[in-house]
Protein backbone atom coordinates (compact mmCIF):
# COMPACT_ATOMS: atom_id res chain seq x y z
CA UNK A 1 0.00 0.00 0.00
CA UNK A 2 1.83 3.06 -1.23
CA UNK A 3 -0.74 5.49 -1.44
CA UNK A 4 -3.47 5.79 1.61
CA UNK A 5 -6.76 7.48 1.35
CA UNK A 6 -7.34 9.58 4.92
CA UNK A 7 -10.96 10.08 5.76
CA UNK A 8 -11.52 13.35 7.92
CA UNK A 9 -14.99 13.80 9.35
CA UNK A 10 -16.27 17.20 10.30
CA UNK A 11 -19.01 16.32 11.77
CA UNK A 12 -20.36 18.26 14.54
CA UNK A 13 -20.10 20.91 17.00
CA UNK A 14 -21.28 22.07 20.59
CA UNK A 15 -21.22 25.05 22.89
CA UNK A 16 -19.91 27.58 20.18
CA UNK A 17 -19.91 31.67 20.88
CA UNK A 18 -22.90 33.60 19.54
CA UNK A 19 -20.97 36.26 16.88
CA UNK A 20 -24.76 37.70 15.49
CA UNK A 21 -27.22 39.93 17.08
CA UNK A 22 -29.64 37.03 17.51
CA UNK A 23 -27.62 35.60 20.15
CA UNK A 24 -26.76 32.43 17.32
CA UNK A 25 -24.04 31.80 14.80
CA UNK A 26 -24.31 30.76 11.19
CA UNK A 27 -20.95 28.30 11.69
CA UNK A 28 -19.09 26.73 9.22
CA UNK A 29 -15.54 25.20 8.92
CA UNK A 30 -12.60 25.47 6.91
CA UNK A 31 -9.74 23.06 6.62
CA UNK A 32 -6.55 23.51 5.73
CA UNK A 33 -3.97 20.23 4.64
CA UNK A 34 -0.41 22.12 3.54
CA UNK A 35 -1.86 24.10 0.43
CA UNK A 36 -5.20 22.67 -0.06
CA UNK A 37 -8.40 23.87 1.37
CA UNK A 38 -11.48 22.18 2.52
CA UNK A 39 -14.90 24.00 3.81
CA UNK A 40 -18.10 22.58 5.18
CA UNK A 41 -21.28 24.07 4.40
CA UNK A 42 -22.67 26.96 7.09
CA UNK A 43 -25.30 26.07 9.40
CA UNK A 44 -27.79 28.79 10.24
CA UNK A 45 -28.69 30.04 13.83
CA UNK A 46 -26.90 27.31 15.43
CA UNK A 47 -24.66 27.11 18.17
CA UNK A 48 -24.37 23.48 18.09
CA UNK A 49 -24.09 22.83 14.24
CA UNK A 50 -23.98 18.96 12.45
CA UNK A 51 -22.06 19.13 9.47
CA UNK A 52 -21.16 15.51 8.81
CA UNK A 53 -18.82 16.39 6.04
CA UNK A 54 -16.31 14.14 5.11
CA UNK A 55 -12.98 15.16 3.02
CA UNK A 56 -10.69 12.81 1.66
CA UNK A 57 -7.15 13.10 0.97
CA UNK A 58 -4.37 11.10 -0.47
CA UNK A 59 -1.15 10.37 1.43
CA UNK A 60 2.05 8.70 -0.03
CA UNK A 61 5.29 8.73 1.49
CA UNK A 62 6.36 11.88 -0.94
CA UNK A 63 3.28 13.32 -0.25
CA UNK A 64 2.50 13.67 3.59
CA UNK A 65 1.15 16.42 5.32
CA UNK A 66 2.58 17.53 8.38
CA UNK A 67 -0.32 19.96 9.99
CA UNK A 68 -4.33 19.81 9.80
CA UNK A 69 -5.96 23.02 10.82
CA UNK A 70 -9.37 24.19 11.11
CA UNK A 71 -11.20 27.30 11.69
CA UNK A 72 -14.68 27.53 12.19
CA UNK A 73 -16.13 30.84 10.97
CA UNK A 74 -19.54 32.79 11.43
CA UNK A 75 -20.78 33.28 7.74
CA UNK A 76 -22.43 36.74 7.28
CA UNK A 77 -23.95 38.19 4.29
CA UNK A 78 -20.54 40.91 4.09
CA UNK A 79 -17.33 39.00 5.55
CA UNK A 80 -17.26 36.93 8.12
CA UNK A 81 -16.33 36.26 12.20
CA UNK A 82 -13.86 34.08 13.65
CA UNK A 83 -15.23 31.22 16.39
CA UNK A 84 -12.19 29.59 17.32
CA UNK A 85 -9.21 27.09 15.56
CA UNK A 86 -7.35 24.26 16.17
CA UNK A 87 -4.25 22.42 14.87
CA UNK A 88 -3.38 18.55 14.88
CA UNK A 89 -0.59 17.51 14.16
CA UNK A 90 -0.65 14.78 11.15
CA UNK A 91 0.78 12.27 12.60
CA UNK A 92 -1.45 12.59 16.02
CA UNK A 93 -4.52 12.19 14.14
CA UNK A 94 -5.34 8.44 15.37
CA UNK A 95 -3.91 9.53 18.96
CA UNK A 96 -7.51 9.58 19.90
CA UNK A 97 -9.76 7.18 17.94
CA UNK A 98 -10.01 4.53 20.43
CA UNK A 99 -12.72 6.04 23.11
CA UNK A 100 -9.83 6.97 25.38
CA UNK A 101 -7.76 4.62 24.80
CA UNK A 102 -5.30 6.16 23.24
CA UNK A 103 -3.73 3.68 21.37
CA UNK A 104 -2.85 5.79 18.39
CA UNK A 105 -3.78 2.71 16.21
CA UNK A 106 -4.84 3.11 12.64
CA UNK A 107 -8.20 1.53 11.57
CA UNK A 108 -10.84 1.90 9.01
CA UNK A 109 -12.63 5.02 9.22
CA UNK A 110 -16.07 2.75 8.96
CA UNK A 111 -14.53 0.61 11.59
CA UNK A 112 -17.41 0.53 14.79
CA UNK A 113 -13.95 0.63 17.05
CA UNK A 114 -12.86 3.90 15.43
CA UNK A 115 -14.61 6.74 17.35
CA UNK A 116 -15.20 10.17 16.86
CA UNK A 117 -13.38 12.95 19.78
CA UNK A 118 -13.74 16.21 20.97
CA UNK A 119 -11.11 18.91 20.13
CA UNK A 120 -11.28 22.10 22.06
CA UNK A 121 -11.31 25.80 20.24
CA UNK A 122 -8.52 28.16 21.09
CA UNK A 123 -8.36 31.85 20.68
CA UNK A 124 -6.18 33.65 17.95
CA UNK A 125 -5.99 36.83 20.50
CA UNK A 126 -7.40 37.57 23.81
CA UNK A 127 -10.41 40.15 22.17
CA UNK A 128 -11.82 36.75 20.10
CA UNK A 129 -14.36 35.53 21.91
CA UNK A 130 -14.36 31.86 21.22
CA UNK A 131 -16.04 28.58 22.75
CA UNK A 132 -16.78 25.53 22.42
CA UNK A 133 -15.99 21.87 20.59
CA UNK A 134 -15.04 20.59 17.52
CA UNK A 135 -16.37 16.72 16.67
CA UNK A 136 -13.38 15.07 14.19
CA UNK A 137 -13.08 11.63 13.05
CA UNK A 138 -10.28 10.12 11.17
CA UNK A 139 -9.46 7.34 9.38
CA UNK A 140 -7.92 5.43 6.49
CA UNK A 141 -10.62 4.91 3.99
CA UNK A 142 -11.49 1.48 2.12
CA UNK A 143 -14.61 0.20 0.92
CA UNK A 144 -13.62 -3.01 3.02
CA UNK A 145 -12.46 -3.03 6.74
CA UNK A 146 -9.22 -4.68 6.84
CA UNK A 147 -7.05 -5.63 9.28
CA UNK A 148 -5.71 -3.26 11.70
CA UNK A 149 -2.08 -4.18 11.55
CA UNK A 150 -2.42 -3.83 7.34
CA UNK A 151 -3.14 -0.39 8.62
CA UNK A 152 -0.68 0.33 11.22
CA UNK A 153 1.92 -1.36 8.75
CA UNK A 154 0.72 1.03 6.35
CA UNK A 155 1.37 3.90 8.23
CA UNK A 156 4.79 2.98 9.58
CA UNK A 157 5.52 2.29 5.70
CA UNK A 158 5.14 5.88 4.96
CA UNK A 159 6.97 7.28 7.96
CA UNK A 160 4.36 9.57 9.74
CA UNK A 161 5.38 8.14 12.63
Amino acid sequence: MSEIIIRVGILHARNLASADKTGFSDPYIVMRVDHKKYKTKAVEQSLNPEWNATFDIKVTPKKTPTLLSFTVWDKDTFGRDFLGELTIPFKNIFDRNAQGLMDGVPRNYNDPLNYESYYTLSKRSEKNNVSGEVCLKFGIYEEHIGDVKRYSDAWDLLNIQ
